[in-house]
């Protein structure tokens, strides 16, 4: 044992790293204070008031009343239109208004509707006759074909979709010209909503079928010129 002088005081000096408890604790708090806010601004408003709820049931303190009603950051990043929230009418009406704006109406001469649209099992398909786009025999498009393949670009723009661009002819004369003329046009149109119209490439896919895919007889002419056509199809596999 240390022997102690009697004729000195002795004084306890306070330990100096006591200030690190106060400082973890500080520390601590506003870490828990950094992660109640960032989970309190990504909540759903009502799953907070509920988990809130249960607190204020207990000790009565926290309260929401209306005039402070919790709200919900709106996302930095909006989420782009889902295809299979589309339906026929809907991108019906977004065409007819896109042609509209390039003053297009229907098709001279043919009296078909552009703002026609089908659903298929893969997708929303709008038609376009070949003899509005190309001459005959022909895979580049009509200088005054470019207007109403603008507002097809402008109708589809904003859905964030694969775009399948794919050619058709009738069954007349050779059939491996015909497949190559259809996927020859096809080509055509997606390099025109490429390099003229912008849209990203990785969107687009083309196909070529020849006579393969029709969708009418080539018994008659009605039925010919209805299978000489390019599909623009918004593919529902492909979000």
């Amino acid at each position: 044992m240390a022997y102690k002088d009697k004729n000195v005081t002795y004084i306890k000096l306070p330990n100096r790293m006591g200030w690190m408890v106060t400082f973890s604790d500080l520390t601590t708090l506003l870490l828990t204070f950094f992660v109640m806010i960032i989970a309190m601004s990504s909540m759903d408003s009502k799953v907070l008031k509920d988990s809130f709820g249960f607190f204020s049931a207990v000790s009565g303190p926290l309260e929401f009343p209306r005039e402070h009603e919790v709200k919900v950051a709106e996302p930095v990043v909006k989420t782009p239109p889902n295809i299979m929230s589309l339906n026929v009418e809907s991108l019906k009406r977004s065409l007819i208004i896109s042609l509209k704006k390039q003053n297009i109406v229907n098709i001279p001469g043919r009296g078909i509707d552009m703002g026609d649209v089908k659903e298929t099992k893969r997708g929303f398909a709008i038609a376009v006759p070949d003899g509005v786009v190309f001459d005959k025999g022909s895979k580049e498009l009509k200088k005054d074909a470019e207007p109403m393949l603008k507002g097809i670009v402008d109708a589809v723009r904003g859905i964030d979709v694969t775009i399948a661009i794919e050619g058709h002819t009738d069954n007349l004369g050779n059939e491996q010209l015909n497949w190559r003329l259809s996927l020859s046009r096809a080509i055509s149109i997606a390099d025109f909503f490429v390099y003229n119209q912008g849209l990203s490439p990785e969107r687009i896919c083309v196909a070529g079928y020849g006579s393969k895919r029709p969708v009418a007889t080539n018994e008659t002419q009605g039925g010919r010129d209805r299978n000489r056509r390019v599909e623009i199809i918004l593919l529902k596999d492909r979000l």
